[in-house]
């Protein structure tokens, strides 16, 4: 590969043997090149085919409209998420992040604040991307020595779930995971006259089935694999009958609004862990 341009020392343009434009990062990747100079492709850590697009705009014009400084932010926002959440997020992460970092940063220059009503809602369905969106925050700050309005902790925190899907995933299918997982607690909750313990083990391991669940619905991947045998999930309605109706009325719930159908291994496992996170006493 060779180099063509620099947006700064770890951001570059280069070409490769086929005449291909890529946008790579690396450490040093664009140090002190000449166009033309060979590229350490040791050195690369992503890679961009450069006629990509955003959602917006193609990748080069958004690069070419970016602060250099909020490049450099934005890449250590997601190394610092990586470790934190023990995870390699997709490559399209590095970009629309940094896009929409540079957009946050501009916005709270000039006081815009879009506002946000879905704060609860995404601090408790995924309080670990929460927590590093509040971190990135603060990265910016430190760096930056600019204060980004609390509505960002909700808008990273959706960039960092996204992240983690094998596929690329827009932001509107989270957001739209965000209402179905929300809509399950409420009928749970409902159901069962109380309020779930968002502290406990059986919660988390709940939001996470639920999260799984909802990801191979716009996959169109199903669980069952084997065929289940249903005496199992006859002695599991029985066992567990007050969990089991709620299930039922989830599986209502997702057929009426959204037209999507459980199986019976979905309805096993789900009626599972309606029980443990109703019990938790029981089952901590």
């Amino acid at each position: 590969m060779k180099y063509i341009k620099a947006f700064n020392n770890n951001v570059a343009i280069v070409e490769d043997s086929s005449g291909l434009e890529w946008i790579v990062m690396g450490t040093g990747v664009g140090y002190q090149k000449k166009k033309g100079d060979p590229i350490d492709e040791s050195n690369i850590r992503r890679k961009f085919v450069a006629e990509q697009s955003t959602a917006r705009k193609p990748l080069m014009q958004v690069l070419d409209e970016m602060d250099s400084e909020v490049l450099d932010v934005s890449v250590e926002v997601i190394k610092n998420a990586e470790a934190q959440l023990g995870t390699t997020f997709n490559n399209n992460i590095y970009l629309t992040l940094a896009d929409h970092l540079n957009f946050a940063v501009k916005r709270a220059n000039e006081h815009i604040d879009y506002g946000d009503t879905n704060r609860w809602e995404v601090k408790n369905l995924y309080p670990k991307e929460y927590m590093v969106a509040q971190d990135a925050i603060r990265l910016v700050f430190d760096r930056l020595d600019v204060l980004l309005p609390k509505s960002e902790e909700t808008f990273l925190t959706y960039h960092f779930v996204n992240g983690q899907q094998a596929k690329k995933t827009k932001i509107e299918e989270t957001l739209k995971m965000t209402e179905v997982i929300n809509r399950i607690i409420e009928i749970v909750q409902y159901h069962f006259q109380l309020k779930l313990d968002e502290e406990s083990l059986n919660y988390t391991r709940f939001i996470t089935h639920l999260r799984y669940f909802f990801i191979r619905q716009f996959k169109q991947d199903s669980a069952d694999g084997e065929e289940m045998d249903m005496t199992l999930l006859e002695v599991v309605k029985t066992k567990y009958e007050k969990a089991y109706q709620a299930v039922e009325k989830v599986s209502a719930l997702l057929k009426q609004k959204y037209g999507w159908t459980l199986t019976a291994n979905e309805k096993l496992y789900l009626t599972l862990h309606v029980w443990r996170v109703t019990n938790p006493q029981k089952n901590e």
